[in-house]
């Protein structure tokens, strides 16, 4: 009796593991890249906010959204929302673009942006953005060098 129940979960561990796995799993994150921070216009961190939040999946789909005030730091302020549609990350650094969906006057509008993750320690050098290029139709999947500009405080996670 014992080795047929030792049998069964031998025989069934292994098929049970693969199916636990992550690349099993066709919607599996594979990265992850966000930014929470002060806006970079000058001078840096004393503009409204820029936030982003990006997945790709192991079947290739990415998802993901981004925020940043433009223009104005009072009223009427106009603050970009993107629909992400693509994602590349190249070691600590991430190509980010997509679709602004609002403001209405800007909607359909493409955008790109690229992010550096430096690290989390207060010894590392600053994480790092570039602006949001409005109207640049460059796909993220060709990984353009835009300038980046250091964060004085918020934080940028690439993985």
């Amino acid at each position: 009796m014992k080795r047929s129940v030792l049998f069964v979960l031998v025989a069934l561990v292994p098929g049970l593991l693969l199916a636990l796995s992550p690349a099993a799993s066709a919607d599996s994150v594979i990265h992850r890249v966000s930014v929470g921070s002060a806006d970079i216009v000058p001078p840096p961190g004393t503009d409204a906010n820029f936030s982003l939040s990006a997945i790709e999946r192991a079947d290739g789909t990415v998802t993901g959204q981004w925020e940043d005030t433009v223009f104005g730091r009072g009223t009427p302020a106009v603050a970009i929302h993107v629909e992400i549609n693509c994602l590349v990350v190249v070691g600590n650094e991430a190509w980010v673009s997509g679709v602004i969906t609002r403001p209405s006057f800007f909607a359909g509008v493409p955008t790109i942006t690229r992010v550096r993750d430096n690290g989390t320690s207060a010894n590392d050098p600053a994480d790092q953005v570039s602006f949001n290029f409005i109207g640049n139709a460059t796909p993220c999947t060709d990984q353009p060098d835009l300038p980046l500009i250091d964060l004085i405080n918020g934080q940028v996670t690439v993985q």
